[in-house]
């Protein structure tokens, strides 16, 4: 397997790359040794994911006249880039994302498979010694059960280990990974870790990307520290600065926004009688019953492919509940129109901001929240334009309304996405993994503004699996477990599978 490859050095000097105007990478000078193993870490935005772009090959330096990137092997003789390619495996939230906005939907075996070649579609047959990695891969990322199964009928977390199995199918010789536990539960979260743990054993080169202590293996004892496009630190991952992996304290909330009066505040959010629901053609949950009563805060745990998404998604009405089943809205009466709730609901999930393509700015990203739409069909008003930057100030979100929403890094994305939900002033929160990609400092932030809009009336229901990432006040917890759910309340801290 990756035992017997041998990575490759990288030797960038004077690096810089400027995107729609922006200065995103500047004077990068970085040394990678052959079997490197380094932490990349940094602020939203700081250019981490562009950097590891850069050393894939699938950014180019903006040319300076000085610029120099170059690779060598383990006997330091120059390799090049064309050569190179089919052998650097990239594994990062925009990567998956891709496969969603494609709909490139085949197996997950046959997904797997792509990662011989490199291609992103199954095109060439497999020599038997290829086949038998293949599936020693799926075995060993707890993917075997799962092999036959279509590819965007997984769960996000089950399609992160799927593209990891993939990029490992190739034998890289670098291995750039942008947070690769982002979406995945304990269980896989310790997969995951064995699988870099055993990687780290080798000769193959490896950047990892992470927000999380929890997510940085012990044996990536080298550090890399970004801040504005800049390579701010680089030495042993002991004198890293930690403030990027562990927040610090607790800042005082933004205050929350003034919520309209709205009537019928007194009854239930969402009453769900027998709910089921399904997903190409299989259930994934199976006669669910479930009140959200009045100012009641939830958490739904689950392992992944659970159906905790799309329970959000069906709370939502993206989804609709089996014809026996029955859901019933505060405020939306039997047969009319779903946009109605829409409006008074926020949401946030990894499909959302993986299907939001338009080529809009951050304001007009935010003013669609208030439209439900993805893009806009008319300029914003100047209300809405108001509207839009009160929300964007409320998430911190340190970006030029202007600027194009494209060139947000994922996690600024998800900043973005959750201030179009706020936009709405809502009366409730569906926030599928919520945190997932912010930095330490953002997770902090964002937690005390949930916890703010919960104290002033905003009902949350969210899924995580991560303990910290929920807030105080979510006192009510709904297990699914095999497509069944069971509620109970919060006693003390959730397990960390949840």
């Amino acid at each position: 397997m990756v035992a017997c490859v041998s990575g490759v050095g990288i030797r960038c000097r004077d690096v810089r790359l400027t995107l729609d105007g922006r200065h995103v990478l500047q004077r990068i000078d970085l040394d990678l040794a052959p079997g490197d193993h380094c932490l990349l870490l940094g602020a939203n935005g700081a250019g981490k994911t562009q950097l590891l772009k850069m050393l894939a090959g699938e950014r180019w330096p903006t040319p300076t006249g000085t610029e120099e990137r170059s690779y060598r092997d383990a006997r330091g003789r120059p390799v090049e880039l064309p050569e190179l390619l089919p052998r650097i495996a990239f594994v990062g939230g925009e990567r998956q994302d891709k496969y969603y906005r494609y709909e490139w939907d085949f197996t997950v075996q046959r997904v797997v498979a792509t990662g011989v070649h490199g291609g992103p579609r199954p095109t060439v047959a497999l020599a038997p010694a290829d086949r038998h990695r293949v599936r020693q891969l799926l075995v060993r990322l707890g993917l075997w059960v799962l092999r036959r199964r279509k590819f965007l009928s997984l769960s996000y977390g089950e399609r992160r280990r799927v593209l990891l199995a993939r990029a490992l199918a190739g034998r890289p010789r670098l291995l750039l990974l942008d947070e690769p536990h982002n979406g995945l539960d304990r269980a896989s979260r310790a997969l995951l870790d064995r699988e870099l743990a055993r990687l780290a054993r080798t000769r193959l080169t490896m950047v990892l990307a992470v927000h999380r202590a929890d997510d940085a293996p012990a044996a990536f004892r080298r550090a890399l520290v970004l801040g504005d496009g800049m390579l701010a630190y680089d030495g042993s991952r002991a004198g890293a600065p930690r403030h990027w992996l562990a927040p610090g304290r607790q800042t005082p909330p933004p205050p929350a926004p003034k919520l309209p009066r709205r009537s019928g505040a007194g009854t239930p959010l969402v009453v769900l009688e027998r709910a089921s629901v399904y997903r190409d053609y299989r259930p994934v949950l199976v006669d669910v019953d479930w009140r959200i009563e009045a100012g009641e805060h939830w958490a739904i745990t689950g392992t992944n492919g659970s159906g905790k998404s799309t329970l959000l998604a069906c709370l939502y009405g993206l989804v609709p509940v089996a014809h026996r089943g029955r859901i019933r809205r505060r405020g939306q009466a039997t047969g009319s129109h779903i946009k109605a709730w829409r409006a008074r609901v926020g949401y946030v999930s990894p499909e959302l901001q993986a299907e939001y393509l338009a080529h809009v700015t951050v304001l007009e990203f935010v003013v669609s929240g208030l439209r439900a739409s993805v893009g806009l069909d008319s300029p914003p008003t100047a209300r809405e334009r108001a509207r839009a930057r009160a929300a964007l100030a409320l998430v911190g979100l340190e970006a030029d309304p202007g600027q194009s929403a494209a060139t947000l890094s994922y996690g600024q994305r998800r900043l973005a996405l959750f201030a179009r939900a706020l936009v709405l002033r809502p009366e409730a929160l569906l926030l599928d993994e919520p945190l997932t990609g912010l930095d330490a400092p953002y997770r902090t932030r964002v937690r005390g503004l949930l916890s703010a809009l919960a104290r002033a009336g905003v009902q949350l229901v969210l899924a995580a699996h991560h303990a910290t990432d929920l807030v105080p006040e979510v006192r009510c917890i709904l297990e699914i477990r095999a497509g069944t759910a069971r509620a109970r309340p919060r006693r003390g801290r959730i397990r960390q599978e949840e």
